[in-house]
Protein backbone atom coordinates (compact mmCIF):
# COMPACT_ATOMS: atom_id res chain seq x y z
CA UNK A 1 0.00 0.00 0.00
CA UNK A 2 1.31 3.18 -1.12
CA UNK A 3 0.65 4.99 2.26
CA UNK A 4 2.47 2.19 4.52
CA UNK A 5 5.42 2.77 1.99
CA UNK A 6 5.08 6.89 2.45
CA UNK A 7 5.58 6.48 6.22
CA UNK A 8 8.30 3.71 5.66
CA UNK A 9 10.13 6.51 3.37
CA UNK A 10 9.92 8.95 5.86
CA UNK A 11 11.33 7.44 8.91
CA UNK A 12 14.21 6.29 6.62
CA UNK A 13 14.60 9.87 5.27
CA UNK A 14 13.80 12.21 8.85
CA UNK A 15 17.36 12.27 10.39
CA UNK A 16 18.77 12.79 7.13
CA UNK A 17 16.25 15.55 6.12
CA UNK A 18 15.93 16.90 10.05
CA UNK A 19 18.35 15.93 11.66
CA UNK A 20 20.00 18.71 14.19
CA UNK A 21 23.04 16.17 15.70
CA UNK A 22 25.66 18.49 13.54
CA UNK A 23 24.20 21.70 14.10
CA UNK A 24 23.31 21.42 18.32
CA UNK A 25 27.28 20.24 18.09
CA UNK A 26 28.32 23.64 16.16
CA UNK A 27 25.42 25.44 18.14
CA UNK A 28 27.91 24.21 21.44
CA UNK A 29 30.75 25.21 19.87
CA UNK A 30 29.72 28.43 18.70
CA UNK A 31 28.25 29.55 22.29
CA UNK A 32 31.72 28.13 23.96
CA UNK A 33 33.69 30.58 21.21
CA UNK A 34 31.22 33.36 21.90
CA UNK A 35 31.85 33.18 25.61
CA UNK A 36 35.19 32.91 25.39
CA UNK A 37 35.46 36.13 23.20
CA UNK A 38 33.31 37.93 25.11
CA UNK A 39 35.70 37.25 28.32
CA UNK A 40 39.12 37.90 26.13
CA UNK A 41 37.16 42.05 25.57
CA UNK A 42 36.37 41.92 29.00
CA UNK A 43 40.14 41.06 29.84
CA UNK A 44 41.68 43.70 27.42
CA UNK A 45 38.97 46.39 28.67
CA UNK A 46 39.93 45.42 32.33
CA UNK A 47 43.76 45.57 31.26
CA UNK A 48 43.57 48.87 29.53
CA UNK A 49 41.24 50.49 32.77
CA UNK A 50 44.46 49.29 34.87
CA UNK A 51 47.71 49.41 33.05
CA UNK A 52 48.87 51.69 30.24
CA UNK A 53 49.25 49.96 27.18
CA UNK A 54 49.88 51.44 23.77
CA UNK A 55 46.34 52.83 22.54
CA UNK A 56 46.89 52.15 18.77
CA UNK A 57 47.33 47.76 20.26
CA UNK A 58 44.89 47.86 22.00
CA UNK A 59 42.37 49.39 19.62
CA UNK A 60 43.35 47.10 17.26
CA UNK A 61 43.29 44.00 19.63
CA UNK A 62 39.65 44.98 20.59
CA UNK A 63 38.05 45.65 17.20
CA UNK A 64 39.27 42.56 16.02
CA UNK A 65 38.05 40.74 19.29
CA UNK A 66 34.90 42.53 18.69
CA UNK A 67 34.76 41.87 14.89
CA UNK A 68 35.40 37.81 15.90
CA UNK A 69 32.32 37.95 18.57
CA UNK A 70 30.09 39.50 16.03
CA UNK A 71 30.84 36.70 13.46
CA UNK A 72 30.70 33.86 15.90
CA UNK A 73 27.56 35.82 17.04
CA UNK A 74 26.07 35.69 13.62
CA UNK A 75 26.53 32.62 12.55
CA UNK A 76 25.19 30.85 16.03
CA UNK A 77 22.25 33.14 15.56
CA UNK A 78 22.23 31.12 12.05
CA UNK A 79 22.72 27.59 13.52
CA UNK A 80 19.89 29.02 16.15
CA UNK A 81 17.48 29.10 13.15
CA UNK A 82 18.13 26.26 10.95
CA UNK A 83 17.91 24.23 14.64
CA UNK A 84 14.16 25.61 14.82
CA UNK A 85 13.37 25.45 11.32
CA UNK A 86 14.28 21.56 11.18
CA UNK A 87 12.28 20.74 14.19
CA UNK A 88 9.50 22.86 12.73
CA UNK A 89 9.41 20.82 10.29
CA UNK A 90 9.80 17.63 11.61
CA UNK A 91 7.20 17.93 14.04
CA UNK A 92 4.85 19.62 11.12
CA UNK A 93 5.53 16.24 8.72
CA UNK A 94 5.50 14.33 12.06
CA UNK A 95 1.43 15.48 12.51
CA UNK A 96 0.82 14.87 9.05
CA UNK A 97 2.30 10.93 9.35
CA UNK A 98 0.45 10.46 12.54
CA UNK A 99 -2.97 12.15 10.75
CA UNK A 100 -2.24 9.43 7.53
CA UNK A 101 -2.01 6.87 9.98
CA UNK A 102 -4.97 7.15 11.14
CA UNK A 103 -6.81 7.43 7.50
CA UNK A 104 -8.19 3.94 6.43
CA UNK A 105 -9.46 3.77 2.79
CA UNK A 106 -11.57 6.92 2.11
CA UNK A 107 -14.92 6.73 0.64
CA UNK A 108 -16.34 9.95 1.24
CA UNK A 109 -15.41 13.80 2.13
CA UNK A 110 -14.03 14.76 5.03
CA UNK A 111 -13.52 18.17 6.19
CA UNK A 112 -11.29 17.19 9.12
CA UNK A 113 -8.97 15.27 6.98
CA UNK A 114 -8.63 17.75 4.32
CA UNK A 115 -7.85 20.29 7.04
CA UNK A 116 -5.42 17.84 8.67
CA UNK A 117 -3.78 17.37 5.39
CA UNK A 118 -3.98 20.23 3.11
CA UNK A 119 -1.60 23.40 3.71
CA UNK A 120 -2.96 26.02 1.54
CA UNK A 121 -4.17 26.42 -2.25
CA UNK A 122 -2.31 28.61 -4.77
CA UNK A 123 -4.04 29.92 -8.24
CA UNK A 124 -0.93 30.99 -10.34
CA UNK A 125 -1.07 32.10 -14.04
CA UNK A 126 0.41 28.15 -14.50
CA UNK A 127 -2.72 26.65 -12.94
CA UNK A 128 -3.57 25.87 -9.61
CA UNK A 129 -1.40 24.05 -6.49
CA UNK A 130 -2.22 21.90 -3.84
CA UNK A 131 -0.10 22.02 -1.34
CA UNK A 132 0.34 19.91 1.59
CA UNK A 133 1.67 20.26 5.26
CA UNK A 134 4.00 17.97 4.37
CA UNK A 135 5.50 20.07 2.00
CA UNK A 136 4.16 18.38 -1.00
CA UNK A 137 2.76 20.45 -4.06
CA UNK A 138 0.05 18.97 -6.65
CA UNK A 139 -0.64 20.77 -9.59
CA UNK A 140 -3.95 21.17 -10.69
Amino acid sequence: EIKSEVVANFHEMKEILFGTAELEAERIALESEVNEIAELINKAINENARVVVNQEEYEQNYNNLVTRFETANARLDEVKGLIRERTGKSQQIELFIRELDKVGIISEFSDELFRSLVDNFLIRRDGRVVRFKDGSEVIL
